[in-house]
């Protein structure tokens, strides 16, 4: 049996469309845990009538006495699952009918399989699972916690469906972080090896233009910094290669300079610090454009102006 856990929060709007294409499955032995985490329009209301006659649906409320937030419900419904097998799922998004069927083939002896996802916004139209797939096909890395960790193999929440004995011992996700909780999870659990099936189809359809954490963060840098900072600290604990290293490196100056194009300059300060606390500049050039970069910083935070002339001078 596959297990889906699905957190929701204030989608009224949408779950109809999630809950029917759970219930659209080819593959039937499934159970799914809803954790409703405090909504305050009519979702509630709205599942307990789409799920009435589907006794594989099983509704809890987050309880009061643990944290708020998603990965808090996903914990909680992890709780109370009895499957082999365990699906992460988000309350706005889509599955192919064949999504399980496919995933439950795949897996087989291996510890973890993993799809393709694409993205989608608006209303859904049914006509997108007969459409051609486009997108480049998903190709298995030599080394499957670099790739992770670097984002040579992109992996979001809702990609993998895993073995449950595979990833039990990885739990609870912290429950302390705004974005990027996924990441931090994933990264414990590749790091010790795990056999990896891939298919290269579309299976999961996500919705993009919704107001999302992650959005969040990529609109006011001081929203998940935090958390950013405590995913990327696990992910050098585990391993210090020059690769994860440099991608660190690479990704905490795209955030520092977000935040200089808020004027944002106590995130941009926290961003150089945690570069100099990590030693992300491993070498002796990649040490000059760090002093390059901080010295410039120095300047334009006196003259407050300039981007454009700024901006290239703030890049590796």
């Amino acid at each position: 049996m596959v297990s889906i856990i699905l957190p929701i929060y204030n989608r009224a709007h949408l779950i109809e469309e999630t809950l029917n294409s759970i219930k659209s499955q080819i593959f039937k032995d499934w159970e799914c845990i809803i954790v409703d985490d405090g909504s305050t329009d009519t979702t509630v209301k709205k599942v307990n009538l789409l799920i009435q006659d589907d006794n594989r649906f099983k509704l809890f409320e987050r309880p009061n006495n643990i944290a708020k937030g998603p990965s808090a419900c996903r914990n909680f419904g992890f709780t109370k699952i009895k499957g082999d097998y365990l699906q992460f799922f988000d309350s706005d998004d889509i599955m192919h009918p064949d999504h399980l069927n496919l995933k439950i083939k795949a897996i087989e002896k291996n510890d973890v399989v993993v799809c393709k996802l694409r993205a989608f916004s608006g209303a859904f139209n049914k006509s997108i699972f007969s459409e051609d797939d486009k997108s480049s096909n998903l190709v298995e890395p030599e080394n499957l916690f670099e790739a992770f960790a670097t984002g040579v193999f992109p992996m979001m929440m809702v990609a993998p469906l895993w073995k449950t004995s595979s990833i039990q011992s990885y739990f609870p996700i912290r429950d302390d972080m705004h974005i990027l909780e996924d990441h931090e999870l994933y990264a414990r659990a590749l790091f010790q090896k795990k056999s990896l099936a891939i298919i290269n189809r579309e299976l999961i359809y996500y919705r993009v233009g919704e107001q999302s954490s992650t959005n969040s963060f990529y609109s006011n840098v001081d929203y998940g910094l935090t958390s950013y900072f405590k995913a990327k600290n696990t992910v050098l604990k585990l391993s210090q290669s020059n690769p994860v290293k440099l991608s660190v490196l690479k990704m905490t100056l795209g955030f520092f300079r977000q935040a200089l194009a808020e004027r944002n300059f106590v995130a941009a300060s926290k961003c150089l610090s945690f570069i100099k606390e990590k030693k992300l500049c491993y070498n002796f050039v990649l040490k000059l454009k760090y002093f390059r970069i901080h010295f410039f910083y120095i300047i334009f935070k006196v003259i407050r102006k300039g981007d454009t002339k700024f901006k290239p001078l703030f890049k590796l």
